[in-house]
This record gives C-alpha cells, structure tokens and sequence, in this order.
C-alpha cells in the first residue's frame, strides 16, 4: 500500500506547527546561500510574492527610497520626481544613470550596496600601499655620515609603522635632494630604490638598506636640505613569501622577536629609549654620539609636554 500526502504550502506550513504565532500572517521561507523564497504562505501569495524572488528585492521593494540610509531627504525627493518611489526602483537604474544624474560618490556607493556589491574596503587592502618618512634638516647637511644618520632614522621609523599595521615591506627607497630655493647653489637631488630578498619589517635589515641606497646615490659637493626613505610593495607579515636563496628561519624569528622587544620597551618607557647606534646624533660640542631624534629637527618655540614628560610637568607652589 503506498500513501501520498501532498502539504499546502509544505515548508510554511510546518513552521506554524512550532512558531502558531505565525498562523494568519504572511509568511515566506527562503532557500539556502542565495536567499530566494521557495515556499509562500497563501497571504503571501495574496500580496503578489512571487516564488523564486530574491529576498532581498522584495525588502528594496517595500522600502521607501527615502528610508534608505544615505539618500537624504533632498536626493530622496529629487528621485521620487524621477520616479523612482522605492529602493527597488532606484536600484533597478543603470550605474552610469546614477553618476551622470547625481554626480556624488555616496549616492553611487548606495546603489552598489542596494544591488549587492561591497564597497567598505577589506582591512587588509585598507592598509598603506606605501609609507614614506621624510624630513626637512635644520640647516644645510654636506656631509655623508651626517645624512646617513638621519636616514637611518627615517627608516626605523618606517619599520615601526609597518609593524603597528602587521606588514612587511619588499622595496627600500631612498630620496636626497639640495635646497630648490637657493638658486645661487648647485642644485641636486635623487632616488633610488632596492628590492629585498624577502620582504621584512625588520629594524636593522631596513636600515641598512637604507644605507646601502643612500651611499649610491650620495653626491659630495652638494647642500643637501632634505631626505626620505619610502618603503613599497607592502603586504601582510604573514605568510611571507621567502627567497629559495635566502631561507633562514630561525635567523627572521629572532630579529621578529628583537623588534617586538624594543618596541615594547620604547612603549612603556618613551620613543628611543633604545636605538641602532647609527640613528643616534654627534652632540652639538661634537664629543660623542647621544642626542636623539627628537632633538634633531628644529623647534625653537617647541609647546611643554605637561601630561606625557615628566620634566614639563607643572608644579604647584
């Protein structure tokens, strides 16, 4: 004996069983991933849903155009005099309708949205694609060992920035160049950049190319008023692609490891409380190597720092 039990509205129906709240309210079940409504009740039906429909236009469709968030009240009547009474009618538009009619890149951005496209950006591509450091000197710098130390210093901090957004940096550059404003001096200036074997957001190994690049293109001879350093092709720290040559790794865990401890130490107890040896500055009598960065640019009407030094701190008497 075989038995055929045919439920209306089948999927429907068997939700009332455990939701009786539901009984006598439209009702409609989707499908799975996409989202589509495979099953109606018969006062969904009654309202005109259609099986097979998106869920999701069918919310565009009940959804007043001005309602949507980041139409506002002025584009949302503008658009209501176009036609287009709901979000379903406004998404239903041509993308370059949308440009040439509001020429304003939210209202684009919310038609993307409403047509299924996402255009918050993912935090991984949000990061720098690049990071330059860079720094006008207090007066005119001849030398070389002068010019390395600051551009030892641009580059430590480029490491630093690359760690706090848990990246590493596959290109080194350099950039040197003579005061443009003094016209009655021999004008230069210069890039150059190095590819890293592997990439890294190591202090010392970014440093010392820096170096290497800035003693290539160093000219003796000139004023030079400004350097940089600019790393590129930046990604995330992990994994990294490593160079068949140049794998070693317990070498890349223990300058991880050395980053990750001066880091935490200039944190608790103030930027270059430990340093490379060439980022530190001749004093100013010339008798060894102890002045910091800080101390190296100009700022003669520098603020005090009550809250964050303790010998600006205010004293109460």
């Amino acid at each position: 004996m075989y038995g055929i039990a045919d439920l209306d509205n089948c999927y429907v129906s068997c939700e009332r069983v455990f939701r009786p709240d539901l009984k006598g309210v439209p009702c409609v079940v989707l499908s799975n991933n996409d989202g589509c409504i495979v099953a109606r009740s018969n006062e969904a039906k009654a309202m005109g849903i259609k099986e097979g429909t998106p869920y999701f236009q069918l919310a565009l469709e009940w959804c007043p155009v001005e309602d949507v968030w980041g139409i506002g009240r002025r584009y949302a009547a503008k658009l209501q005099t176009l036609g287009c009474k709901t979000a379903l009618d406004f998404a239903w538009h041509h993308k370059d309708w949308v440009r040439q009619t509001f020429n304003n890149i939210n209202i684009v951005r919310t038609w993307q949205e409403l047509n299924g496209e996402d255009v918050v950006p993912n935090e991984e591509l949000a990061k720098k694609k690049s990071i330059c450091t860079s720094r006008s000197f207090n007066g005119m710098v001849p030398d070389l060992d002068t010019l390395r130390t600051h551009v030892s210093n641009y580059a430590a901090r480029c490491a630093e920035k690359l760690r706090m957004q848990n990246t590493v940096a596959s290109i080194v550059g350099v950039f040197l160049n003579t005061n443009y404003f003094r016209e009655d001096l021999p004008q230069y200036w210069n890039f150059q950049e190095q590819r890293l074997i592997t990439p890294t957001s190591s202090t010392i190994t970014i440093v010392e190319t820096a170096k290497q690049v800035l003693q290539n293109i160093y000219c003796q001879g000139y004023q030079y008023k400004k350097a940089g350093v600019i790393v590129m092709g930046i990604g995330p720290d992990s994994p990294i692609q490593q160079d068949l040559f140049d794998v070693n790794a317990e070498q890349i865990q223990k300058m991880k490891r050395l980053d990750e401890v001066v880091d935490r130490i200039n944190r608790m107890h103030g930027t270059e409380t430990i340093v490379l040896g060439s980022q530190q500055y001749t004093q100013k009598n010339g008798k060894g190597k102890a002045e910091v960065f800080a101390n190296a640019i100009k700022h003669d009407y520098r603020s005090k720092n009550p809250t964050t030094r303790w010998s600006d701190i205010i004293e109460l008497t």
